[in-house]
């Protein structure tokens, strides 16, 4: 028996499976409407979701000659509210500024003010938003959109600024509604909920 009977011969089937996958065809009229509507869908369950945060800030309550600024934490945002942790009480109704890593500004009006863990909680309505300075992107960013959908790891401004560029990009939703498609293939998600079952809104009391 010669020495080259003795080589072990690998499958054709085996060796398939070393080559490199095909590259994915470009995306059908029908697919990119696919997309297109799971995206404006994947937007409209989570109009206003709460996204949870962890983000420092400081709040002034502009009422009176002075303005006392004090630390907070943004817990979680939707797209009109924001839901503070605070180390004080502030009256119901309050006018506050509230302002944000990357030279963001909001303005809002303090909806409630409870009792939580070692200090409080206060919703707040969003009334406007500035930012003094910087540019954004034309389109999101594919880890922005990654971690819009999985629902965790964007700061208070990209979340903000991410639902209002949505709105009015036609691109980004159809990309948004790849993203979710790929990341949660199975629709056993929050997005499916019934309104009675959808999250409320921080701001609301």
């Amino acid at each position: 028996m010669s020495a080259h009977s003795n080589k072990v011969r690998v499958p054709l089937a085996d060796q398939a499976l070393a080559l490199p996958p095909p590259r994915p065809a470009r995306a059908t009229a029908n697919e990119t409407a696919a997309a297109l509507a799971r995206g404006a869908l994947f937007i409209e369950k989570r109009r206003e979701a709460r996204y949870p945060t962890n983000d420092p800030a400081q709040v002034e309550i502009r009422s009176g000659a002075t303005a006392n600024a004090f630390p907070a934490t943004v817990l979680d945002v939707s797209k009109s509210g924001l839901r503070l942790k605070i180390e004080a009480t502030i009256n119901r109704g309050s006018e506050v500024k509230i302002s944000l890593q990357r030279n963001i500004v909001i303005f809002g009006q303090i909806r409630y003010c409870r009792p939580f863990e070692d200090g409080f909680e206060a919703g707040v309505l969003i009334q406007d938003m500035s930012q003094q300075s910087g540019q954004s992107s034309s389109h999101i960013e594919d880890d922005l959109l990654s971690l819009y959908v999985i629902g965790k790891g964007l700061t208070v401004p990209e979340v903000i600024k991410l639902k209002e560029h949505l709105v009015n990009c036609e691109s980004c939703r159809i990309r948004l509604g790849e993203k979710d498609a790929m990341i949660n293939p199975v629709r056993k998600r929050k997005i499916l909920a019934t309104p009675d079952e959808a999250p409320r809104d921080p701001a609301d009391d």
